[in-house]
């Protein structure tokens, strides 16, 4: 058995690995169920939480789908849905020979306003954590990023290190809150003052803008996730 390893690849991100080859190399037909995530935790020795995030990412993929009732298994593969990946930042700058850093602009503890609450729903004026970052390549800013979470989800990340570890995986493999499946908008827009400040081009810039809303069970959203891109260095891979 292949070992999942502590390090700087998220541990869902290695199974999810894992288990893609498995698939690939024949082990399981088209129609076969796939194995539990009960199966998975004991095998890998991973949380519930990793484990579903890397079986969500294999759906996504088209290479399981879930049967309500039934469990998960195995995609024929004409029936591999259409689809877009959004590959992360440390993949993308990783993939291009960068190497990744980040900057912690600030984090605080606030009441959330109508918006917020509305994409977390969660009450007008409940104690939610905002968390603002700027994401680099080669100590060259790429990306600034605003995140929000309600307070009570996990309060611990006002503590955390955040410069130096993944948010999704503090959440998933520390905090044991399974992220199951996410809603992304994306467009292209202008730069406004203070992001093009951040991201050292000139305001009205060409950017490139990324909101997402990330789901944990029972389809109740955990975080609120918005990051604009400078246009010049980041690209949108769609895969079909």
């Amino acid at each position: 058995m292949t070992q999942i390893e502590q390090g700087i690849v998220p541990r869902y991100y290695q199974l999810k690995e894992i288990l893609e080859k498995r698939i690939q190399s024949g082990e399981f037909q088209a129609g076969d169920k796939f194995l539990t995530d009960d199966e998975l935790c004991q095998e890998y020795g991973l949380s519930r939480g990793t484990v579903r995030r890397a079986v969500e990412m294999l759906i996504v993929a088209g290479l399981l789908r879930r049967e309500q009732g039934r469990g998960t298994f195995i995609n024929s593969p004409q029936k591999a849905p259409v689809f877009f990946r959004l590959a992360s930042f440390d993949e993308e700058m990783k993939a291009r020979g960068w190497k990744p850093s980040t900057t912690l602009i600030s984090r605080r503890l606030f009441s959330a306003n109508a918006e917020v609450a509305k994409q977390l729903q969660i009450s007008t004026g409940e104690k939610t954590i905002e968390i603002i970052r700027l994401r680099l390549a080669d100590e060259k800013p790429i990306a600034y990023e605003t995140r929000c979470l309600a307070y009570k989800t996990c309060p611990q990340l006002l503590e955390e290190d955040l410069e130096n570890q993944s948010i999704h995986s503090l959440l998933i493999d520390k905090y044991n809150i399974p992220l199951v499946r996410a809603c992304y908008t994306v467009e292209a827009r202008v730069l406004s003052q203070n992001e093009a400040e951040h991201l050292k081009v000139e305001p009205g810039s060409a950017g490139f803008a990324i909101e997402r809303v990330t789901y944990t069970l029972d389809d109740k959203p955990v975080t609120w996730y918005r990051t604009v891109y400078r246009g010049d260095v980041y690209r949108f891979s769609a895969e079909f």
